[in-house]
Order: structure tokens, then sequence, then C-alpha cells
């Protein structure tokens, strides 16, 4: 009996040594433990994003580059019970910018251009966007490119920052029409990059070019490609676009009154939600 007293406490120790062996002891496997939570799994069918946070602000203040990017994100945003908290974003997404993240400029930048730290500071985020920039950052060519662009002493600047995010930000595509359009009025080069923006997915630059399609503007009138392109944007939820769509068929020439009530059912759905 004595001795099996004497071996309790050792016993004990290598059981919590145990246990404690299963915890994730770098940034890293806090980080891929937080990103395993997040997973529903057979035991469990929801995730647990509460104890993904814990991991993930450990992760974070031991460094791990990748953490502090996803916290400074979840913060910027809010959701899944987290409030949107401009200074927390901002403290993470500073600590990340330290370790040379270019994809923290961007979200500094629009931190500032959004006026979440108080008024709009569009020094500052020019400042940081440009960062991004000229890392190769389309995100931050699109953003710097786009306010560029409104001024016509640095419109040409602001054009080439939009040519080169094109390729993977289809909204730059889009600012690039307009700005053929509106400012150099070249129509043909506004339909172009409006077509460019359209089948990279942009909703806007979809419903613009369709419009184009419809009118026969700049280009040959194609109804059938027009009407495929309003579709699509209206598929994104974009709802300038499905109350065009709604109405084309409605009063076009061969109403189809069912799709067109399907499509009002999903707009008014919307507007529901939106509270309006």
């Amino acid at each position: 009996m004595k001795r099996t007293l004497l071996l309790l406490p050792v016993l004990l120790l290598v059981a919590c040594q145990k246990e404690n062996a299963h915890e994730p002891a770098t940034p890293q496997a806090m980080y891929e433990m937080a990103q395993t939570l997040l997973q529903p799994n057979v035991e469990n069918a929801q995730s647990d994003f509460a104890g993904a946070m814990q991991w993930l602000r450990k992760a974070a203040e031991g460094g791990w580059l990748r953490a502090q990017l996803d916290l400074g994100g979840i913060y910027y945003a809010g959701g899944h019970g987290v409030q949107p908290d401009a200074q927390q974003a901002l403290l993470w997404f500073t600590r990340a910018a330290g370790q040379g993240s270019k994809e923290a400029e961007v979200f500094l930048g629009l931190l500032h251009y959004d006026g979440l730290l108080g008024k709009r500071n569009l020094d500052t985020a020019m400042k940081h966007w440009r960062t991004a920039a000229e890392a190769g950052i389309a995100e931050g060519q699109y953003r710097l490119g786009r306010i560029l662009a409104q001024n016509e002493q640095t419109r040409k600047e602001g054009m080439d920052w939009l040519v080169k995010a094109s390729g993977a930000v289809p909204q730059a595509a889009t600012a690039l029409g307009n700005l053929y359009y509106k400012y150099l009025e070249d129509t043909t080069a506004a339909a172009a990059w409006f077509e460019k923006g359209a089948l990279a997915g942009d909703p806007l630059a979809q419903h613009i070019f369709a419009e184009m399609l419809l009118l026969g503007d700049p280009m040959p009138m194609d109804n059938d490609r027009g009407m495929a392109m309003l579709r699509m944007a209206a598929g994104q939820d974009y709802k300038p676009a499905m109350a065009r769509l709604i109405n084309i068929l409605r009063n076009g020439k061969n109403a189809k009154e069912n799709e067109a009530a399907a499509w009002d059912a999903r707009l008014q759905e919307l507007l529901r939600k939106e509270g309006k």
C-alpha cells in the first residue's frame, strides 16, 4: 500500500505529460490546430470557432505570420460571433507587415481609406497600397491605380497599375473600361476591357457588357450573348442586373414570365434581407 502511494504522484505526472503531449508546442503547430478546429469532423459536425480563435491568437503571438494575417482579417470583417475591431485588425496587420507581409499592407491601406481608425487618411492608405503594388500584389496595384486614375495628372500611372492588376483582379479591368468610356471616349477599348472583366467574373462588367451587346454598341448586336451575360451577373445576386433581366423577360417579344417570376422572388428575398 505504501509503495502504491509513493508511485501515485509519478503516475499522475506521466498522465499529465501524455495529455499535454497532444497540445501543440510551436506557433506552426498551434496554427495547424486552429485550422483543424475550423473543420467539421466525424465526431463533431460543427467546427469549433471559439477554440480555433484561442489557438490562432497563440500562434499569432508566437510570431506565425499566417496566423497574424488571419486574425487581422477576422477582426477586420467580423463574423462567427466576433465583432469587427479596427484596432485589433490594425495591431495584427501591423505585426504581419513588420515581418514583410505585403498582403498586410493592402489591409492597412483599407483600414485608413475606409476611415475605420477615425477620419479617412488617403495619403496613408496610398502609401500602404504603393508598398504592396511595387511588391507585385495585384490587389494593391488595383487599389492604388483606381485612386491615381481619378486625377488627370496621375491618370496615366493609375491606368498602368490597373493594367498590371487586371490579370488577377477582375474589377481592375472594369475600372479600365470605365476610364476609356468616361474620360478617353474610346468605346471600342472600353468594350474590350469590360469583356475581360466580365469573363473574369465581375458582375458589374457583365452587366455593362451585356447592355453593349443588347444595344449593339460599339459591337454588332448579339441578343443571345447579351442575355447570357445578364444572367451571369444576376446569378451573382447583382441586383441591377436582376432588375434589368426581369424587365426584359417580362416585356420582351418572347416573354418568359416563369423565369422572370423566379428572378423576382430572389431579388425580393435579397431586398428583405437588407431591410429595404
